[in-house]
């Protein structure tokens, strides 16, 4: 039985090692969103024998949730078919990953990793785009000393003219 077992992972592995030399995933960046944090890049699948779904994304943060454009509406789903040729995907295109968990700062760089059936995996590495956002307390500290120097203004121009 432990030798059944073991061919049998040998041979998966085997498979999944073959299967995922003819795709490759490239350009990867994370990009924050005000609609949230997405995954950008795109697969290249060469002329092939067998169909190829995208079945999950994960980076060490969280799962990546698949969706297709359906219109103007977004859809979630358990699988994405992959065509023979390039496929992008990202939040201008019909197919976006939309990341959970985080945070995902700027400049980071983050491991991705992709399964795709008879478990072929591939991890790559994308990068963090997107500006820092300002902490709340900023943008107010900001905008009571932008008043303060207004009323000082106002203030001294009434002492001037009275």
């Amino acid at each position: 039985m432990r030798r059944a077992v073991g061919l049998l992972l040998v041979l998966l592995a085997a498979l999944a090692a073959a299967h995922a030399g003819d795709f490759s995933v490239e350009k990867l960046r994370i990009v924050r969103t005000p609609e949230g944090v997405f995954l950008e890049g795109r697969i290249v699948y060469p002329a092939g024998d067998d169909p190829l779904e995208l079945e999950v994304v994960a980076t060490d943060r969280g799962e990546g949730v698949l969706e297709l454009r359906r219109g103007d509406a977004w859809r979630v789903v358990r699988a994405v078919p992959i065509p023979y040729g390039v496929t992008n995907f990202g939040a201008a295109t019909p197919m976006r990953i939309r990341l959970t968990g985080g945070p995902y700062r700027p400049g980071e760089v983050v491991p991705v990793t992709f399964l795709f059936p008879a478990g072929a995996l591939m991890t790559a590495r994308a990068v963090v785009e997107g500006s820092p956002s300002r902490a709340p307390w900023f943008s107010a500290l900001a905008l009571g000393l932008a008043l303060i120097a207004y009323l000082r203004v106002k203030t001294r121009r009434r002492a001037r003219s009275g």
